[in-house]
């Protein structure tokens, strides 16, 4: 057994705390020949078909069923898919809800003409960077984001929908 003073304690213990404070090695990348959306499921849990990014004019939208803001932004989600849906718009709406019940009771209540999954173990929204709900992205058919809103906006949805209404027709 080692005996150390109280200096060599509190210097022994600060560089205990200093390895245990070092972040982690980062993970490594994604493939780059996997779906940005892998890993969706219902809100049963079975995996659901993802609408491309590539090739398609695709609007993704993380929301959560306590959150206000996404409650504003669902109708006009839902009118704008509507509106262009039969130029060949893509929407998923990305549910980031903790209970897949209370996801469901909200798609419920709202009754959304889009598909809507669930990201179970957040690695969709780890993925996409989301900090903040709701956030909604615009992809071109390049693939590249058009417009990103976090939060609910009336101005903000308008802008979107330009750019819906400009990338289609």
């Amino acid at each position: 057994m080692i005996h150390l003073s109280r200096r060599g304690f509190l210097v022994a213990g600060a560089g205990a705390m200093a390895a245990c404070a070092t972040p982690p090695e980062p993970a490594p990348p994604a493939p780059v020949n996997v779906h940005p959306l892998t890993g969706l499921v219902d809100f049963a849990g079975a995996p659901v078909p993802v609408p491309p990014i590539l090739g398609a004019v695709t609007l993704i939208d993380f929301w959560a069923s306590w959150c206000g803001p996404c409650r504003q932004a669902f109708p006009h989600l839902d009118q704008l898919y509507r509106t262009y849906q039969g130029d060949g718009l893509e929407l998923m709406g990305v549910s980031v809800d903790d209970d897949p019940k209370a996801a469901r009771r909200f798609w419920a209540s709202m009754r959304p003409h889009f598909k809507v999954a669930w990201d179970q173990s957040g690695a969709v929204r780890t993925r996409f960077g989301v900090q903040s709900l709701p956030t909604t992205m615009l992809f071109d058919p390049d693939g590249m984001i058009v417009q990103r809103n976090e939060g609910f906006d009336p101005t903000d949805h308008r802008l979107l929908e330009e750019h819906v209404h400009r990338l289609l027709r």
